[in-house]
């Protein structure tokens, strides 16, 4: 009886080790996003956490969905994480942190022939602003006081600023210029007003010593040069 009880724990232990990690992102080009065929997940993030988990040797499934699902999910499910997610303040304890995977510091855009200059970010609040409705920047310009146009991504919100409907568009460093040249327009920053980074954000249903063993080999991948080749693939 004790050794069919010893078997069973042993398959159980064996069964938990190896499900895979439950990997949530959006449509966030150029760090994760769909691919032509519309079903394949690529981004500089996505390549990276490829690689990491590689190394790693932890299995995982990774799937694309609308960035609020994205985050709940990490948020409140077991053994999943999202990305790529910035690391504030009013998150720092809802999640175990893996990163960062990618700077992405926070930007006011304006058109190229804008005639906006700006010193300081509440110079921009007697200008229309608009941003990602969910996203780390919008809700840390909300907490500030500005009263936010969002959009549901940044396409639409770059849509609403050659449109005239917004002066000014709220988003990430490597993230504004990207969409403007899918769309084969130009866009200028007229403010840099926080510096960033992207991270892998887990559950604290993961274990720490997880957390511990992806971040040692992200740093690996920094110092061997995967993490600096794949991000200039996506520049």
């Amino acid at each position: 009886m004790k050794k069919l009880l010893f078997l069973v724990l042993l398959v159980c232990q064996c069964a938990w080790a190896e499900e895979p990690m439950i990997l949530t992102t959006e449509d966030a080009p150029p760090t994760n996003m769909l691919a032509a065929d519309g079903k394949t997940i690529i981004g500089s993030a996505t390549e990276q956490i490829h690689e990491l988990f590689k190394r790693a040797g932890i299995p995982y499934t990774i799937t694309l969905y609308p960035w609020v699902r994205a985050i709940t999910m990490a948020t409140n499910d077991r053994n999943t994480c999202v990305y790529s997610t910035t690391r504030t303040e009013p998150r720092e304890d809802q999640f175990r942190w893996v990163g960062p995977v990618a700077p992405n510091d926070w930007v006011l855009y304006a058109k190229e022939d804008s005639k906006i200059t700006l010193t300081a970010l509440n110079d921009a609040k007697k200008f229309r602003v608009g941003g990602y409705r969910g996203d780390a920047v919008a809700l840390y310009l909300e907490e500030h006081g500005f009263k936010l146009d969002n959009a549901t991504n940044d396409e639409q919100s770059l849509k609403k600023l050659l449109a005239g409907r917004i002066d000014l568009m709220a988003t990430g460093s490597s993230s504004g210029p990207w969409v403007a040249k899918k769309a084969g327009v130009k866009i200028k920053p007229v403010l840099n007003f926080q510096k960033t980074s992207l991270y892998l954000a887990c559950s604290l249903s993961v274990s720490e010593a997880t957390v511990n063993k992806l971040n040692a080999v992200l740093k690996e991948m920094e110092k061997d040069g995967t993490t600096e080749k794949i991000n200039r693939k996506y520049q």
